[in-house]
């Protein structure tokens, strides 16, 4: 018998029939499933956990996500890219799924910390440099004003794009901030100036000049400069320098 005849035989047959049914098989699963994700598991409810000046109903509406849409095709870096667009006061957000159809938005906002004077505008900044938007000059005023910081974008929401000795001077900014607030200093700050990266100085309480020394140590520095101020006389008006390890000179005027 020759060769060609034996391979079609019955048996070759049915088993290259049985080779296309386990393609099939998995393609009909796949259909079987996609139809019950889209009938049975659609969102029924959105929860916000909400830690931003906005209200859930703003948070949810900037997310594009609508009670009926298919749970898990909803896209949530879209939500959450639309949230961050629409409302430039948020800081972080996460989306997540929870079955049989809850979509969970997490949202944490930015707090305005300083600002910025920009061709004749003033510019809100968070403690690490996002512009929030535009406000009038009084309400600018009630934060400590930056100094020579110079971005070639801004854009309210995103971050800050520089460039040259400025990307030094955002990142000076970053550090400086975060300490400052968590010492509760900043209300009493009027200006910070970045213009020597080195060593950027700040007034204080409308009295005292501090010169800061470089980026490095900045939370221990911060701390140690809250504990000098507080000892000083309410009278005391003049400059202080860091020195280096736990050492800050006053220099009265």
């Amino acid at each position: 018998m020759s060769a060609e005849t034996e391979n079609n035989t019955p048996n070759n047959k049915v088993r290259r029939r049985s080779a296309w049914l386990g393609p099939l098989a998995l393609v009909l699963l796949f259909l079987v499933g996609m139809l019950v994700l889209s009938l049975f598991f659609r969102v029924s409810s959105i929860e916000v956990v909400n830690a931003s000046e906005y209200s859930d109903e703003e948070i949810i509406r900037a997310s594009g996500v609508e009670k009926g849409a298919n749970l898990f095709f909803v896209d949530r870096f879209k939500a959450a890219s639309m949230i961050f667009s629409d409302l430039p006061y948020m800081d972080t957000v996460s989306i997540r799924r929870q079955l049989p159809g809850k979509i969970i938005i997490q949202a944490e906002g930015s707090a305005p910390v300083a600002y910025m004077s920009l061709d004749e505008e003033y510019w809100l900044l968070d403690r690490f440099g996002k512009p929030l938007g535009t406000v009038s000059r009084t309400e600018a005023e009630k934060y400590a004003e930056i100094r020579n910081l110079e971005p070639y974008t801004v854009i309210a929401g995103t971050e800050m794009l520089v460039e040259g000795d400025n990307e030094a001077r955002l990142a000076y900014y970053a550090a400086l901030l975060t300490p400052l607030q968590a010492e509760g200093m900043l209300p009493y700050i009027q200006w910070i100036d970045l213009k020597n990266v080195s060593n950027p100085s700040l007034r204080l309480d409308g009295r005292i000049n501090v010169f800061l020394g470089t980026q490095e140590d900045m939370a221990y520095k911060i701390a140690l400069l809250r504990d000098v101020t507080e000892k000083l006389s309410r009278d005391d008006t003049g400059t202080l320098y860091y020195a280096s390890g736990n050492t800050w000179t006053f220099s009265p005027d």
